[in-house]
């Protein structure tokens, strides 16, 4: 490797003025065991990423920080592989601690973990030790009570510096057991859930840990339980209990919300959502529905028709092409440079994503065809806000 050394004997030194940043972000968080978690996390993603990067520029930051007040726990990305590091002040090396979210959450799980200690007297971090998914499930102890594995120390690779020669050598390494998938769980009772978590001493022990994990899995429902426990709870942050179903819409069946194009903007809004004429422009269904940001509204707008290879006739059982557009609420205001328009999948990946760019009154994203009963999730994320729509066709 280039210019890293050994990482087992590296001690990064942490930065006054990181240290007081990570500080002032924990002090958000209400409970002791939270403000710990999210100041060492934010300095170990910090640091480490800083320093890997510099022989891996690809190297994405894929930390779910509002889940730091719950566990202990940060993600990067690396040749498409997961790497879980887990910070800890402890002077201890005889196990390392892994959260079960870490392991048994197909969406979080990681293929290596890296034991790091932080020393806030010294202003030094540590790495002592990784290991993969594969050898934590077949040796580690797993401990109920608090849904934590523990990996002793000898079971660990103490030269980490061989991790990063094999991401060199040989990235397609298999690195992971199989892992079982969460139950789906219905909007209406993550609603449920999400209340019911929202003032328990320590939510991720509350209910059984495969709704925890399904709840937790979903990046709207985990910022959904966030604001709730912090009592910060607007509408930006509210889990849509209804789930939009596209093909109802043909049948003029819509959920509370969506309003006719021209309700709004009149018959003669040019807003680009018209499909071309070969495309039964006659059974074109276009709505609009108001998303609410602290300084602004938004207007998503939706135009919905039978693919155009497919008959009429067949359309509920065959495929919808979908059109998705976001404006502001005056059609010749600007929307914020930095908003991002997202299609997801049901399992929140990003299948599709748009960016505004500075003067732009509009985005869209490209049309997509979708089949009966698949579900998506249009995701608009501005700064720290995030709203999403769950949709069925």
């Amino acid at each position: 490797m280039s210019q890293l050394i050994p990482i087992s004997q590296l001690a990064l030194p942490i930065p006054a003025s990181l240290s007081e940043l990570a500080w002032e972000q924990a002090q958000a968080d209400r409970s002791i065991s939270a403000t710990w978690n999210v100041y060492l996390n934010r300095i170990a993603t910090e640091l480490l990423t800083e320093y890997v990067r510099a022989d891996f520029p690809d190297l994405r930051d894929r930390s779910a920080d509002n889940l730091w007040q719950f566990v202990n726990g940060s993600g990067l990305e690396l040749n498409g592989k997961r790497l879980m590091l887990l910070p800890s002040k402890a002077i201890d090396h005889s196990e390392l601690e892994i959260p079960q979210e870490w392991v048994d959450i197909p969406a979080l799980a990681g293929d290596y973990f890296l034991a790091v200690q932080i020393d806030p007297d010294a202003e030094l971090l540590h790495c002592w030790g990784y290991t993969t998914h594969q050898m934590l499930k077949s040796k580690a102890r797993y401990d109920p009570i608090d849904r934590t594995y523990h990996l002793d120390a000898y079971h660990l690779i103490a030269d980490v510096s061989g991790l990063w020669v094999i991401q060199q050598l040989n990235p397609q390494e298999v690195t992971q057991t199989e892992i079982a998938p969460l139950p789906t769980v219905e909007a209406v009772r993550a609603e449920n859930l999400l209340q019911r978590l929202a003032s328990v001493p320590n939510p991720r022990l509350e209910i059984p840990f495969e709704l925890w994990g399904a709840l937790i899995s979903n990046r709207a429902w985990r910022q959904q339980l966030v604001a709730l426990r912090q009592g910060e709870v607007d509408p930006q942050t509210n889990v849509t209990t209804a789930v939009n179903r596209l093909s109802g819409w043909l049948q003029n069946v819509f959920a509370s919300g969506w309003q006719a194009v021209e309700d709004f903007w009149g018959e003669d809004a040019q807003l680009g959502l018209a499909f071309r004429q070969s495309e039964a422009p006659t059974s074109t269904m276009r709505r609009v529905k108001a998303l609410q940001l602290p300084d602004r509204v938004l207007f998503l707008l939706l135009s919905v028709a039978p693919a155009a290879d497919d008959s009429l006739s067949e359309r509920l059982r065959q495929r919808l092409e979908i059109q998705v557009q976001l404006r502001s609420d005056n059609l010749n205001a600007t929307l914020p440079a930095g908003l991002t328009l997202e299609l997801l999948s049901s399992e929140d990946e990003v299948m599709r994503s748009v960016t505004t760019r500075d003067l732009d009154n509009a985005i869209v994203l490209p049309r997509f065809r979708s089949t009966l009963g698949m579900e998506f999730k249009l995701q608009v994320r501005s700064g720290e806000v995030t709203l999403c729509e769950s949709f069925v066709v």
